[in-house]
């Protein structure tokens, strides 16, 4: 009797810890998801892409056994970006997962079946993603993200007090057009309550920055606040030493601008969203509904300093500033 119950308790155990990788794969199913992001035109691999994988693999889906990830991009052009959105809702992927609001409303606009997963998308609700970040409705669900303006242009405040006139760096074709004016609305009403006046930047290329710097600086302007985009995440080892040139200050909201030289990040991790749009994902392979899953938003964010810019601009970081830093770049 007692032989017999230890390979029982045995068995149980065994049962228990494959659990996790068996329910993704009792059903003998390849699952195909379709992974959609604005892209480059010179083609470079997505930098979100592999927390994606990681976060599906911990989910017991592993490409090669049961798993086809589909990736597509626009590189960097709307126009191919809404014909790969089509391609993949005709090739008739599981989910669509996507990574910021230009591929996400190109999924919208290719499929109102198949679910879709959004990551790095700011204000979901205003940009009529979803009903609501508690209700989505239809067949998308996501990450939102807080693109930490009012941080970001707090600790401008403390670093520069006498500065005043910044530019929104954004890409316009990012953006449904009906949106842009409640984006630069909302930036302005941050900025301004801290005593800066905000000059909108809109760019759709690299060769625009040069000008744009140019024009900012000529009409006064001290610093540039970069909206999070993939252009400018990609473009970020020439985009900050040309900043520098023209004497700009820069606050981000993308992580991977700190070290290339953006001055203040105030950031939540993308990486974590785009685990947790593989947790989304994975929900939806196992029968969930979109409609059913809340939208999420992070609850965690990193303030990160670069004194090496800030030495290069003959800015004096606070000591205040620095006491409440997650990560200093010297």
């Amino acid at each position: 009797m007692s032989r017999w119950f230890s390979i029982t308790v045995l068995a149980l155990v065994g049962l228990i810890a494959g659990a996790g990788s068996v329910c993704a794969q009792q059903d003998g199913r390849v699952y195909r998801i379709g992974y959609l992001w604005f892209g480059t035109p010179e083609g470079t691999p997505s930098e979100r892409l592999p927390a994606f994988r990681d976060g599906m693999r911990e989910r017991g889906y592993v490409e090669g056994k049961n798993l086809v990830i589909d990736v597509r991009d626009g590189r960097g052009n709307a126009a191919r970006l809404a014909t790969e959105a089509a391609s993949l809702a005709a090739a008739g992927v599981d989910v669509i997962v996507t990574a910021e609001t230009g591929p996400t409303v190109a999924a919208m606009q290719a499929t109102n079946r198949i679910p879709i997963v959004f990551s790095m998308v700011g204000d979901p609700v205003g940009r009529r993603l979803v009903a609501s970040l508690a209700h989505p409705g239809g067949n998308v669900t996501g990450r939102a993200i807080d693109l930490g303006s009012n941080k970001g242009y707090e600790a401008l405040r403390e670093i520069a007090p006498r500065m005043r006139r910044i530019g929104l760096l954004f890409n316009a074709s990012n953006f449904p057009a009906a949106y842009l004016p409640t984006l630069i609305a909302g930036r302005k009403a941050a900025a301004e309550a801290v005593g800066f006046e905000l000059i909108p930047l809109p760019i759709v290329s690299f060769g625009e920055f040069g000008p744009a710097f140019a024009e900012l600086a000529k009409g006064g302007g001290e610093a540039i606040f970069v909206q999070s985009n993939t252009l400018f995440t990609t473009a970020r080892g020439a985009l900050f030493p040309l900043a520098l040139q023209y004497r700009l200050a820069s606050v981000c909201n993308d992580p991977l601008t700190a070290n290339a030289g953006c001055l203040i990040t105030y950031a939540d991790d993308f990486d974590e969203g785009s685990r947790h749009a593989a947790v989304l994902a994975g929900k939806i392979l196992k029968g969930a509904k979109p409609a059913d899953l809340p939208v999420e938003q992070p609850t965690h964010f990193k303030l990160i300093i670069n004194l090496k810019t800030a030495k290069a601009l003959g800015l004096t970081i606070p000591p205040s500033i620095l006491a409440r830093a997650d990560e200093v770049i010297e």
